[in-house]
């Protein structure tokens, strides 16, 4: 009987370590944070997103260690009018590079647990339909243009 328990947790550790490798291709670059003013609970996140694997990726929701919830939006033209949509979700071709960018898709970081300063990093998370997910740390800046202090480009 010992011998099958061995056996099975064997055959466990291989499908664990396997799943460790599959790695979700998914390359972050230029993520960075709205530093807001005082008293605003919300903020907006950025960045850039690319597929270097061989399977499309879908990711279905986002945290952050500085905010109570963090959603994918989308800005649309309504009525003449630009007004945020909440996303059920976001999918990434392979070998597609999808930019979540002011005035388009972009992360809404909300209920903030601080105030967030230029310079601050804080972690950003997608949480993808495979169950993995892919975290990355952002830079916080007043905006997009501002170069980036160091290299912010990261592989999951």
């Amino acid at each position: 009987m010992s011998t099958v328990w061995i056996a099975a947790l064997v055959a466990s550790l291989f499908s664990v370590a396997a799943a460790a490798e599959q790695n979700t291709s998914l390359e972050f670059d230029n993520v960075w944070v709205r530093a807001m003013p005082p008293f605003q609970p919300n903020s907006a996140g950025y960045l850039t997103l690319t597929n270097r694997g061989d399977n499309a990726i879908a990711i279905v929701s986002a945290s952050s260690n500085v905010a109570k919830s963090v959603e994918l939006h989308t800005t649309r033209e309504v009525d003449g009018l630009m007004r945020m949509e909440k996303l059920q979700g976001l999918a990434v071709a392979p070998g597609e590079r999808v930019e979540l960018a002011p005035g388009g898709k972009h992360l809404m970081l909300l209920g903030l647990a601080f105030r967030l300063v230029p310079g601050d990093d804080v972690q950003i998370c997608l949480q993808l339909a495979s169950g993995e997910e892919a975290c990355t740390d952002a830079e916080v800046r007043m905006s997009g243009d501002e170069p980036d202090a160091q290299d912010h480009q990261h592989h999951h």
